[in-house]
This record gives C-alpha cells, structure tokens and sequence, in this order.
C-alpha cells in the first residue's frame, strides 16, 4: 500500500474519530503543534523513523514531550502508530490530517510572493478578494523574492497566478522568440 494511502487512512481515522467525540478543533490544535515541532526539532523526526530506537523508548519521548498539552485521544492515536510500527508514517498522517481537516472546513492556502513586503493592508485585501472569489476560507502565506522584480504571483490549489514584472519580460521573450523563428 503506498504511503500516501496508509497516511490518508490513518487521518481520516484519527477525523472521523474525533468528529464522533466532537473535539475535532482540538485534535486538529494537537496535530498542527506535532507538525511544526517536527519541522523545528529534525533529531524528533530522526528518532521516529530510526530503525534502532525501540518502540516504548519512542512512546515514552513522545508521552514526555507532547503528553501534557496533547488531548488524550491524540497520544492515544500516536502510541496506536507506533505500536503498529508505522511511526515513519505519523508526519505524513499530520499533512494529511490537516488536508482532511482543511477539506472538510472548505480552507485553502494561498501563497502570495511579491517583490517587496506588502502592507498588512494589501495582504487582508489580497485574502479577502481570494475569498469571495472561491468561497472558501483562506489562509495566505506570504514571501519576498526580489527577482520578481515588481508586482506578485498568487498560488493556489493548482492554480498560479503571475502578474509579476519577471513574468511579463518572460512572456514577451517568448512571444519574440516565436515570432522569430514563425518568421
């Protein structure tokens, strides 16, 4: 079975579980903070996928760093993982606990890129304008990246968006590009 699959089935579990004891916010609070100290701690992600470190050693980490901010039914649902020796799979089953929630919960993200920061203003504006246009809830993260030269690219879903001054001038180098060689 893939791991895209294993993971999707785990979180709709840990979904439909949570959504049945109607505390779904709250595991979903519990997964996004097991997600980011994933991404912030690479020795936790080292130690769940090490082959060497037994499976209680795991737990017990676990149960040490996350057991008293977690909801029990989340330490419940990771020491499930472990145990069944697919604790390589839990950031996988967060990503898509999170997808799952975001679905359900008709949230999208946005990632906006300009050349320069923009207002806090133009970001509300940008998120709202997002907004009505699908009708979902947006979250929107945004970056710098100065080769963009001017102007922003959105991107969303599968979606991009590019109404920056490096977009135009590769736009244009291609138009001549096939003018040329059409002539």
């Amino acid at each position: 079975m893939s791991e895209y699959r294993v993971s999707g089935r785990y979180a709709k579990s840990l979904i439909d579980l949570s959504q049945e004891k109607n505390i779904l916010e709250t595991i979903y609070t519990d997964i996004v903070a097991f997600k980011k100290a994933t991404e912030q701690t690479p020795a936790l992600v080292n130690m769940l996928k090490s082959p060497i470190i037994n499976s209680d050693k795991k737990l017990t980490v676990i149960k040490e760093i996350f057991g008293k901010s977690f909801n029990p039914l989340t330490i419940s649902f990771i020491e499930i993982v472990i145990n069944k020796k697919r604790e390589f799979y839990l950031i996988d089953i967060a990503n898509a606990f999170i997808q799952q929630y975001n679905q359900i919960n008709k949230i999208t993200t946005a990632r906006i890129k300009t050349a320069t920061a923009i207002s806090d203003a133009a970001v509300i504006e940008v998120k709202t304008f997002i907004e009505k246009q699908t009708g979902k809830k947006v979250v929107l993260e945004t970056s710098v990246d100065p080769s963009l030269i001017g102007g922003l690219v959105i991107q969303m879903e599968d979606k991009l968006y590019d109404a920056s001054i490096s977009g135009k001038l590769k736009k244009a180098k291609q138009e001549l590009l096939n003018t040329y060689i059409s002539n």
